[in-house]
């Protein structure tokens, strides 16, 4: 086909295939760089400060070392799209001496609210050593990386604090016993494991209290709870853009129906981009409100940005088969369009699923 073209034609399918694969790889470029963006900002778990069991005593600041544990019993929901997830555990508190502390009754999550908070056992040794432990249902706010969406990983988190004592008088010290439930299940996620920490948490303000100076903050011990979830395949994410896909497919199969038929030439991509901006409402009807710059966007971006292409390469090709009467000009670049589209198309949608998910 490309033999039969003058020189200048020759010329003329070099550059627009040349042009073509420019393109994609500035759009491939550009979607590497956000996928690494994507990666560094997903939140790392914390491995554990301390692991072992510490019969506690005071710290250097005077406080009581509470020993801080956690049992994740179920999880019933987690909503991405309202940012939030309900959990059931168990807590305990262990410590000696202080017979005027109650961490049990004292403490609450931090950016959750809690539906439930049985105790469920308590009780003090003859050696002085202090017990307590809860059952609780809370709702916790986690607001979710969705840069990666639909082959991301997310950390839920529970962190825990005293509403009376800072960490001049209580000191959580995480508890090697804690655990998550066997039973755990989260559709569509694989749960990883799961870490502990302890740290301070300061907060920037003195309340306006006129009795303090500006720069006397207070900050408190927190425990915190980290369990880690990854997506499950790539059957979500195919689910998700087999619409976009299809789409897609259907417009660089347009190619081969002759310029003249415009009918069906130019009405397949017509209905292929409206499908696939019907395929972008379903996606981001399943994410919260974000500015962020994603996978699914990328996805969404080379399938209709595909297809405007090859609605350009249609209008050239009819161009020269109508206009110029000069059909094998025009079969070529139909031809040369098709393959230097297709392949790159195919390229790129391999890449971006393979680079999200490592």
């Amino acid at each position: 086909m490309f033999k039969n073209l003058s020189s200048s034609q020759q010329k003329y399918i070099k550059i627009l295939a040349i042009g073509l694969t420019l393109l994609y790889l500035v759009i491939g470029f550009f979607s590497v760089v956000i996928i690494n963006k994507s990666h560094g900002s997903k939140t790392a778990l914390y491995q554990s400060k301390e692991t072992s069991i510490v019969l506690p005593e005071r710290d250097e600041k005077g406080a009581v070392k509470v020993s801080t544990g956690i049992y994740l019993d179920s999880i019933e929901t987690v909503s991405i799209k309202e940012s939030y997830w309900i959990a059931t555990f168990y807590v305990w508190f262990r410590w000696v001496g202080e017979d005027g502390l109650d961490p049990g009754k004292a403490f609450y999550l931090v950016d959750a609210k809690i539906n439930s908070k049985i105790l469920e056992d308590s009780y003090v040794s003859p050696e002085g050593l202090h017990y307590q432990c809860y059952r609780v249902e809370a709702r916790i706010t986690n607001f979710f990386n969705t840069m990666l969406l639909p082959l991301e990983s997310h950390v839920l988190t529970i962190s825990i604090e005293d509403a009376v004592l800072d960490d001049t008088k209580l000191v959580y010290i995480p508890d090697s016993s804690s655990n998550k439930s066997p039973r755990l299940n989260v559709p569509g996620f694989v749960i990883k494991n799961f870490s502990q920490y302890s740290e301070p948490h300061t907060y920037q303000t003195n309340y306006g209290d006129p009795l303090l100076n500006e720069g006397d903050y207070t900050t408190y011990s927190q425990y915190n709870f980290a369990l880690g979830l990854k997506r499950v395949g790539f059957g979500f994410y195919i689910k998700l853009f087999i619409g976009m896909f299809a789409g897609v497919f259907l417009t660089l199969g347009s190619f081969f129906i002759r310029p003249s038929d415009t009918g069906p030439r130019y009405g397949i991509p017509s209905a292929a981009y409206f499908g696939a901006v019907a395929n972008t409402y379903m996606v981001n009807a399943l994410m919260p409100p974000s500015g962020d710059f994603g996978l699914t966007d990328l996805v969404t971006l080379v399938g209709l940005l595909t297809i405007t292409i090859c609605v350009a390469a249609t209008l050239l090709s009819g161009y020269f088969y109508l206009r110029k009467n000069e059909q094998e000009f025009s079969k070529a670049i139909n031809m040369a369009s098709w393959i230097t589209i297709g392949v790159w198309y195919i390229l790129i949608n391999i890449m971006l699923p393979v680079l999200a998910f490592s």
